[in-house]
């Protein structure tokens, strides 16, 4: 089904009412600029969404499916994106500070220039190659105090990344796109790189 047969200001209306978007087929919606901090997402179909821009704080996208999706600069604190499907989307410039990835699927998304300081990203399946056929990029990222815990970086491009007071507990960096000395700063229990 997806968006094309979907009212765009009614469904914002009911997101905004409810805040519950959980379980819709969404798939190509624009969402570009609008505020649904704290609608819950979760289950929802978002591929190929439009979240340009968009602010999400605490907005809730638990296991949903996001291929694609543009999010790029959107303000997504403390968002909600455990087991999301985020593979080969647009995240370049957004803002995550304290966002919750844990077993997201990250395979060829684009997180260039953003921000999650104190993220948590446990498990996330980032590693290249895979199904998206492009590299996962954290180029100049700001990850200071994130929490990053058994993932896999393999072919992941961290060049330029902040890695300040980051926690990478059992991350595997081998074949990682990343200057050593990024390390010299962020708490390692990583196999050698």
């Amino acid at each position: 089904m997806g968006a094309a047969f979907v009212d765009r200001e009614a469904l914002i209306a009911r997101a905004k009412t409810t805040g519950d978007l959980s379980g819709e087929d969404l798939t190509g919606i624009d969402f570009e600029g609008e505020d649904l901090s704290d609608v819950d997402f979760s289950n929802a179909r978002l591929d190929n969404a439009r979240f340009r821009g968009a602010t999400l704080l605490e907005t809730r996208f638990h296991n949903a499916s996001m291929k694609g999706a543009d999010l790029s600069g959107a303000k997504m604190n403390r968002a909600y994106l455990v087991a999301a499907d985020l593979l080969g989307a647009n995240l370049a410039g957004a803002v995550m500070d304290g966002a919750f990835l844990s077993g997201a699927v990250l395979g060829g998304a684009n997180f260039a220039g953003a921000s999650l300081k104190r993220a948590r990203l446990g498990v996330v399946h980032a590693s290249f190659p895979n199904p998206s056929g492009r590299p996962t990029s954290f180029r100049n990222a700001d990850l200071e105090a994130a929490v990053v815990g058994a993932t896999d970086f393999r072919g992941t491009d961290l060049r330029g990344a902040n890695l300040n007071g980051a926690f990478l507990y059992e991350a595997q960096l081998r074949g990682a796109i990343v200057d050593k000395k990024q390390f010299e700063t962020a708490v390692t229990r990583v196999e050698s790189y």
